[in-house]
């Protein structure tokens, strides 16, 4: 399934995997080639509702309790038409409903909230066979990270819907980021600016002591991406890194490849903890001026 996003590579660019989509949709379960046959441009998560179905034993795995998981996607496809005035762009909307049946969800605490954001889209997603009969469908989605759904049955079903069901889905309050695992955009960082972004404390403090490797300053950009690590520790509203990078000394008036302040950053992903932090350590900076000038007023 392509679902590009700005940011990211879509899977149909990923070597060999062209290939593996034609195989599953020629020779897996028609759910599953129906599944594997769906393509499109955009797409955001209409509804996630999870229910109690039984063991995950039933698919020969662990005992992991199973699942039954309804979700619904609104996608778009553009198309262009050359007409005799032209070519003309349109978008064409599109319902895909799923039920999947004993399935896990990894990581399990995804709060439907995770999903549903205006500001929440699904950035990319890949299908894949695992385990005997057991299928996985693991799924980007920003700003909330990477999930999996591991299914043995699914049902799917696709409809047209009116451009208005998207926008709709558009015009929801944003969430901004609170979910349990970072963008994948993290893991092509810099090591400093993953383990701040994963709130690694220990990671963090290897990387900027150059453990294994030449050190890396604190105050870094990475190039790729623009944020040095206290603009990926407050992104994700990371306490452990953010206060661990201000300890050390981290520089809150850098700026990202953008122009923002990690307070700035905070402020906008509403990242609370991160902006205590930040406004505790202006109050002290502000406080130690006010000590070191009332100690110098005579002199």
């Amino acid at each position: 399934m392509g679902w590009p996003a700005v940011g990211y590579v879509s899977l149909e660019d990923v070597d060999g995997y062209a290939e593996h989509l034609a195989r599953l949709v020629s020779d897996a379960p028609p759910s599953i080639a129906a599944l594997a046959s769906v393509t499109w441009s955009e797409a955001r998560i209409e509804r996630w509702r999870i229910e109690e179905s039984g063991r995950h034993e039933d698919a020969g795995v662990d005992s992991t309790p199973t699942h039954t998981v309804h979700a619904a996607f609104v996608v778009r496809n553009d198309e262009v038409l050359d007409t005799p005035d032209g070519l003309w762009r349109r978008w064409n909307h599109a319902r895909l409903s799923l039920r999947f049946d004993r399935a896990v969800v990894e990581p399990d605490a995804i709060d439907p909230l995770d999903l549903l954001g205006g500001d929440v889209h699904v950035s990319r997603g890949e299908l894949a066979h695992v385990d005997a009969d057991v299928w996985e469908l693991r799924l980007l989605v920003s700003p909330t990270g990477e999930f999996a759904v591991h299914f043995r049955d699914v049902v799917v079903e696709v409809r047209p819907v009116d451009e208005a069901d998207w926008t709709r889905l558009a015009d929801r309050p944003a969430h901004g980021w609170s979910g349990p695992v970072p963008d994948g955009w993290v893991e092509w960082a810099t090591p400093a600016v993953r383990a701040a972004a994963h709130g690694d404390v220990g990671g963090l403090s290897l990387a900027l002591d150059g453990i294994g490797s030449d050190p890396a300053g604190i105050d870094e950009v990475d190039p790729r991406w623009g944020f040095a690590p206290l603009h990926a520790a407050v992104w994700f509203d990371r306490r452990g890194t953010t206060e661990a990078l201000l300890e050390r000394g981290a520089d809150v008036h850098v700026e990202d490849a953008e122009g923002r302040t990690a307070m700035d950053l905070a402020r906008e992903r509403g990242s609370r903890r991160a902006e205590e932090l930040l406004l505790a350590w202006f109050d002290a900076s502000t406080d130690d001026q006010a000590d070191h000038d009332a100690a110098h007023q005579g002199d």
